[in-house]
């Protein structure tokens, strides 16, 4: 998935600057945080403010190289006026879970280094292409006027289900072949995957066949694919077929391609610790596959939730762009590798006042084997459209290629209006469609763990597809404090929610709010009212799986619902004079309101404290506010040793958009004042007046 042109907080580890009088580019380069390098160009004459194209490479197996890349275009676009950033990436293979954070990471280096860029242009091909756009949805890139994408996996997750069904499908194929023919089985329970010690370090991007069949040697056994015609024997070369017309591949050369992502792409994506840690996110129990025999013999296996959702949100990209950023994407019309349906994919995804996008009539089959023309007539009309052109037409993609060769660029010009991609389903068996509604406004509220009461979580479902989760717990073994709690915003994605920077919130002795990485949170749901959680923290945190069962949800938003706009005040409310503290507030009917206050105490502890508020009808609320305390976080929780005292008491007076709030303590322990703001609304709450 690497090449495409046939024809043609930052911490820096290390700093090189030169400028190259004969093309007046400066050129930077170093290593960010996550292990990344990158490397920066910028011509002569370029301010704060100006344009910066972040160029992503496609996939590949070596480990992170300084210098990297900065793309095939990259002289055109210095010359245009454009600086030109790329990184290495800090993950090998499928580098989607990294990829974002490492492209940010250069785009802090790049505002240290050279100033703040006014817009940023993402480009790439391959897996790069796909990470083009996501970057595009990720709001620390913003704004993004456009995106050049060439033959991207769009698809995302789906991509990898061809994967686990070409690595399955062999084991039926060449069932009856000896030792010498099976692929090597990894640690149970996923012995389909090869354990990461026997994933070779020196594979690159797998498209060296002469390293693919030197380590694939059991697939020239079953197949003799790549053999001599005189060495394949009558069973070998009805193997190859089998399993080429099963995956809808005509070319020799892409079945062994392919033959190698299903087993070490694979392999990593499922074993390796910074991906997925060894947990399945594919399904084939209940896929009809084409072929008769392997359709019932193929080994069925279920998904891990989390790991499914894990992988969506990493890979899938899913339209989330601001309605302003345009989008050209072509695909070579017979790669075998990213095939052309993942346009279709796209195009699914994307509005089409923001896409155009094009198929290249290919003779031969190729992966992104664009002509230097043909990229550059792309990004070309690109630049066109985002300076306030016409939406360039499929035609008008040919006609800036044609440009481009009149220009001096490689041709020929292929870009072919009367191909249309096929759906995707129809190329890669789909999986059997989920009974799990889609997470909309109705989510949001209190949820928890019956065999842990005791703790628990406050949901708010925001708009966008936003959401976020406090986790009103107690503190690890070892750990100081009585309580904990822990802060998240992350993604709905589908019937799950993905929080992937939990940060565990402390304050230190100077009143310092110091928000550190903690892990990450998933919540998947089965239906509106029960799913289940996982998290995976530090080491002293740990790892756990929980169901989860809805406790609370809020007024005129609950399960048997319709989605509705209503007027109340839950939301997140706080005082700007002590951040780091505030409340949590769930209306759930016209006389309840649920109220959870946390703090960060000066001494490095948490506490919260949580009641049930009843209203005077005129916006004024009272409560009785426990403090629980006794166990501990993880494996160690023990309900049975919680202690709830009432210890505190408050009083609200609430508008739409501010209010205040009176905390006293019983012991004597003082009284604290609030001058309330309003800091979420969630999904399907009325926004206040302005």
């Amino acid at each position: 998935m690497r090449h495409y042109f046939a024809a043609g907080l930052a911490t820096i580890a290390g700093l090189f600057i030169c400028v190259d009088a004969a093309t007046a580019v400066q050129t930077l380069s170093g290593q960010t945080a996550s292990g990344a390098y990158y490397q920066i160009q910028v011509p002569d004459g370029w301010q704060p403010g100006g344009p910066l194209v972040l160029f992503q490479h496609g996939l590949s197996f070596d480990p992170p190289a300084p210098n990297p890349d900065l793309g095939p275009l990259a002289a055109l676009q210095l010359s245009e006026g454009y600086a030109v950033a790329a990184t290495s990436y800090s993950q090998r293979s499928w580098a989607l879970f990294n990829a974002p954070d490492d492209n940010a990471q250069l785009l802090d280096a790049f505002k240290q280094q050279v100033g703040a860029p006014g817009t940023i242009i993402p480009w790439g091909g391959s897996l790069g292409g796909l990470i083009s756009l996501k970057l595009a949805e990720d709001v620390r890139f913003a704004p993004v006027p456009g995106v050049l994408s060439l033959c991207p996996p769009a698809a995302g997750s789906r991509v990898w289900d061809f994967g686990i069904d070409a690595r399955l499908a062999y084991d039926v194929v060449c069932k009856d072949v000896n030792s010498a023919g099976q692929l090597p089985k990894g640690k149970a329970p996923l012995t389909w995957a090869y354990n990461l010690s026997d994933i070779p370090s020196d594979l690159s991007d797998l498209e060296d066949q002469a390293e693919l069949v030197r380590t694939l040697l059991p697939v020239n056994v079953c197949t003799g694919v790549n053999l001599p015609p005189v060495l394949q024997n009558d069973a070998m070369v009805r193997r190859l077929n089998q399993m080429k017309d099963f995956a809808h591949i005509t070319s020799d050369k892409f079945f062994l391609t392919d033959m190698g992502y299903a087993t070490y792409g694979l392999s990593d994506l499922v074993r390796a610790p910074d991906k997925l840690g060894g947990l399945n996110p594919f399904t084939t129990t209940g896929v009809v596959y084409s072929d008769p025999a392997i359709n019932a013999g193929i080994a069925r296996i279920d998904a891990d939730r989390f790991a499914q959702l894990y992988l969506r949100w990493a890979s899938d990209f899913r339209g989330r762009v601001d309605p302003s950023t345009k989008v050209i994407s072509l695909q070579t019309s017979q790669d075998q590798l990213v095939i052309p349906a993942n346009q279709s994919v796209l195009r699914a995804n994307l509005p089409a006042v923001q896409l155009t996008s094009a198929i290249v009539n290919e003779a031969t089959p190729t992966h992104c084997g664009f002509t230097t023309a043909e990229g550059v007539g792309a990004w070309e009309a690109l630049r066109a459209w985002i300076a306030g052109g016409a939406q360039p037409t499929i035609a008008g993609i040919q006609g800036a290629c044609q440009n481009a060769v009149s220009g001096g660029s490689a041709g020929p010009c292929r870009v072919d209006a009367s191909i249309v991609p096929p759906s995707f389903d129809s190329q890669v068996a789909p999986r059997p469609a989920s009974t799990a509604p889609n997470v909309d406004a109705r989510w949001s509220g209190m949820w928890y763990d019956p065999a842990r009461s005791g703790e628990g979580i406050e949901l708010e479902i925001l708009p966008g597809a936003k959401a976020m989760v406090t986790y009103f717990t107690y503190p690890p073994a070892g750990g100081t404090g009585r309580q904990a709690w822990l802060l998240g915003v992350g993604d709905v994605v589908g019937n799950g929610i993905e929080f992937a920077d939990v940060l565990l919130p402390t304050r230190d002795a100077q009143g310092k709010v110091n928000s550190q990485h903690w892990g990450r949170i998933a919540l998947s749901f089965d239906n509106c009212g029960s799913g289940g959680m996982r998290w995976d923290g530090p080491a002293n945190w740990g790892s756990m799986e929980v169901p989860l069962v809805k406790l609370a949800e809020l007024d005129g938003l609950g399960c048997g619902s319709s989605a509705t706009t209503f007027s109340q005040v839950s939301g997140a409310w706080y005082d700007p004079a002590t951040t780091g503290n505030g409340f949590l507030l769930e209306r759930t009917n016209a006389n309840t309101l649920q109220v959870m206050y946390f703090q960060q105490n000066t001494d490095g502890t948490q506490s919260w404290l949580v009641g049930s508020a009843t209203t005077d009808g005129q916006g004024g609320y009272s409560a009785a506010l426990s403090e629980p305390s006794g166990t501990q976080f993880g494996s160690g929780f023990d309900a049975t040793k919680i202690a709830k005292p009432v210890n505190y008491d408050v009083t609200m007076q609430l508008g739409c958009a501010s209010g205040t709030a009176t905390l006293t303590a019983r012991n004597g322990g003082g009284v604290q004042t609030f001058a309330l703001r309003r800091l979420t609304v969630p999904a399907g709450i009325a926004a206040c007046p302005s």
